[in-house]
């Protein structure tokens, strides 16, 4: 008997937790799908003739690529695409060479001295790049920067490096031993050598977490782009969809917004897609010592 009464409440127990799992997956997806819902209507909008003005409640009804047509060559894809892959691609390079020897000598300085720095680039993440905005346009023009793509990627450099140094300092103190350090400097390694060539590879996670977590936002931002370049040809992904806002007299096409905002995340999906395993190892081992 007591056996069975056993076996009874061990069932029991089972089913109650399996309630509660069904229970819990059911919430994560019913704010799963509230969540993407956006992203659904927008993505159902786009497949949409330029004209269909139909209610965007009705998914994917009439499916057509003409808006992704009209958005291709209304945005001069492939002009806006150059762009802002030289802008991104630039910000992001001279951001990883800056914030990987900045966030090592840091790292690797004892005493209060070590502390003292983290704590004052880390400072830098509390004050926002728009909030100083007017200084830094009035020291482009000063430097005869504006209207060129040396603009943006300084300002982009500048705004990001404070957590980029913060997130690869912490990844060098848990996840760089010393100890191989050491062994190399006693073989005649040099401390560029050491550097470059056992730091670095040993780092590749939080180099992938700053291209991800930092790069995005490049790609993604309007606010310099528009800024600091005027001419057609320079141009950037974001700031080419302005062609798509409508004004008083002509209304904005949303269906071909919709068709130039995926258009415009397409390389980016494809870029996280291939580093997503290094960005996530990056950040569980940069979140372990502070």
């Amino acid at each position: 008997m007591a056996s069975m009464q056993m076996a009874i409440t061990l069932k029991e127990k089972q089913r109650r937790a399996l309630i509660k799992e069904i229970a819990i997956t059911a919430v994560i997806a019913v704010f799963f799908l509230v969540f993407l819902s956006p992203v659904i209507i927008a993505l159902s909008g786009s497949f949409r003739g330029v004209r269909d003005t139909s209610s965007y409640l009705y998914l994917f009804q009439n499916v057509s690529l003409e808006s992704y047509k009209a958005a291709w060559g209304k945005m001069y894809y492939f002009r806006s695409l150059k762009n802002s892959v030289i802008v991104t691609f630039s910000a992001v390079i001279l951001l990883l060479l800056a914030s990987s020897l900045a966030g090592y000598a840091i790292a690797r300085l004892r005493g209060k001295l070590g502390n003292f720095l983290q704590v004052f680039f880390l400072a830098g993440m509390i004050v926002s790049a728009q909030m100083s905005i007017i200084p830094m346009y009035r020291i482009v023009n000063a430097l005869h920067m504006s209207n060129s793509f040396a603009a943006p990627i300084s300002m982009y450099v500048t705004a990001s490096i404070p957590f980029s140094i913060f997130l690869y300092t912490n990844f060098i103190k848990s996840g760089v031993p010393y100890a191989l350090e050491e062994a190399a400097r006693i073989d005649g390694a040099g401390m560029l050598r050491i550097f470059f060539q056992i730091v670095m590879p040993l780092t590749k996670p939080a180099l992938v977490s700053i291209v991800i977590t930092q790069g995005v936002p490049i790609w993604n931002d309007f606010f310099f782009s528009m800024l600091f370049l005027s001419a057609p040809e320079q141009k950037t992904l974001p700031l080419i969809m302005l062609n798509f806002i409508g004004d008083m007299e002509n209304a904005t096409q949303w269906n071909m917004l919709f068709a130039a905002c995926f258009l415009s995340s397409i390389p980016v999906i494809a870029v996280y897609s291939f580093l997503q395993r290094y960005f996530v190892a990056g950040l569980a081992t940069g979140s372990v010592k502070g």
